[in-house]
């Protein structure tokens, strides 16, 4: 029994055996002995060019795998009761805060007057330096001057100066540079967000104080006021129509307008092109690209006479379609196969570098250069 057993673990290594040998016919990679094994200088230099080419395709394809790609596609924009947020930065160089509006107007008829709480206006010096608003001293009590009245008795801001001369209907730009109320105060940065509906209308920082007559946008305003001009020169920091979308260019950011006489009304007509940004990691933004044109015309026909509204108008109007932008990555088999094929590539190309290289020498020399062989 014993004799048996070992002769069955005998027959079972021998299967086992003959199985392994058999593979071997399917063996593509021939072995060559290391005895009949040559080396040369030109191979050598052609592995070390071969290296160094190896490793740059390597990390050019690693970036390539870790850059982000972004699918655009274009459909039908199907959202209605959509909101747009306009974000504004805009300084005034030589307007005076309470010298002008900030409303908006749209085609359903929604007006917003002289617009606060989510945007403010900020007074400028001279150096455009944002000056500090000062509360008044206890006590203090700054005249109104031809403003007086029993309303107004005293003004110890530069908008209480213009509140009381304004009641009386009285004209104020010549108090602006002597008045001590007003004297420092030069110009005006415009910022911060305002919330209108999605249908076309316009933004816009104009002259005097905007009210709602008789279901009309008007602006009030004294023509002494601006018989010697109304400099509407302004710079545009930012501008946007939405959230902020990943690599999204603005096209009005940067823009500066100077003008050195005259009263001018400034229009810029932007077309809206909303747009859904899906980042890599599934979540959504929804927002909107911009393109612009603009042009400016002066309104003051002559002293005390206006053909139009001096101010900035950004007027906007929307695409009906919707851009997708898509972030799509790339899966872990993209440099795993790219790998592949750079070395599989590299090494084909530099066995047929190598094997021209010392073919050349050797018809050259008529020999087989610095060969080393292994006894």
């Amino acid at each position: 029994r014993r004799r048996n057993v070992a002769n069955v673990g005998d027959d079972r290594e021998s299967k086992a055996q003959k199985a392994l040998e058999s593979l071997k016919r399917f063996d593509v990679y021939t072995k060559v002995d290391e005895d009949y094994v040559q080396k040369s200088q030109a191979g050598g230099a052609v592995t070390m060019v071969t290296s160094i080419i190896l490793a740059l395709l390597f990390w050019v394809e690693l970036r390539e795998f870790c850059t982000v790609d972004v699918a655009h596609s274009i459909t039908v924009d199907t959202r209605i009761k959509q909101k747009l947020a306009i974000g504004l930065n805009i300084t005034f160089p030589r307007l005076r805060c309470n010298e002008i509006s900030v409303d908006t107007v749209d085609a359903s008829g929604d007006n917003q007057v002289n617009i606060h709480g989510g945007l403010e206006k900020v007074s400028l010096n001279g150096k455009g330096l944002v000056i500090p608003d000062q509360a008044p001293k206890e006590g203090q009590c700054l005249s109104c001057m031809e403003g007086k009245d029993e309303e107004h008795k005293c003004c110890n801001t530069c908008e209480d100066l213009r509140d009381a001369y304004v009641a009386k209907d009285l004209p104020y730009a010549h108090l602006l540079d002597t008045a001590e109320q007003c004297k420092d105060i030069i110009g005006c940065r415009v910022q911060g967000r305002v919330v209108v509906n999605k249908v076309s209308g316009n933004v816009h920082v104009a002259l005097g104080r905007s009210t709602i007559r008789d279901g009309r946008h008007v602006h009030e305003f004294n023509m002494m006021d601006v018989s010697d001009g109304f400099n509407t020169s302004h710079e545009i920091h930012e501008i946007t129509f939405g959230d902020h979308l990943p690599g999204l260019i603005s096209p009005l950011d940067g823009t500066r307008k100077i003008v050195k006489h005259g009263a001018f009304m400034f229009h810029y007509y932007v077309k809206l092109v909303p747009t859904m940004f899906t980042s890599r990691d599934g979540w959504d933004i929804y927002s909107n690209q911009y393109s612009a044109t603009d042009s400016a015309r002066n309104v003051q026909v002559r002293s005390g006479e206006l053909s139009g509204l001096p101010g900035v108008f950004f007027v906007y109007d929307f695409s009906p379609f919707l851009m997708r932008k898509t972030e799509l990555v790339k899966p872990w088999s993209y440099i795993f196969t790219s790998s592949c094929a750079i070395i599989g590539g590299v090494f084909s190309i530099a066995k047929l570098v190598e094997l021209a290289i010392t073919g050349f020498i050797g018809r050259l020399f008529s020999c087989h250069p610095g060969i080393v062989s292994k006894v």
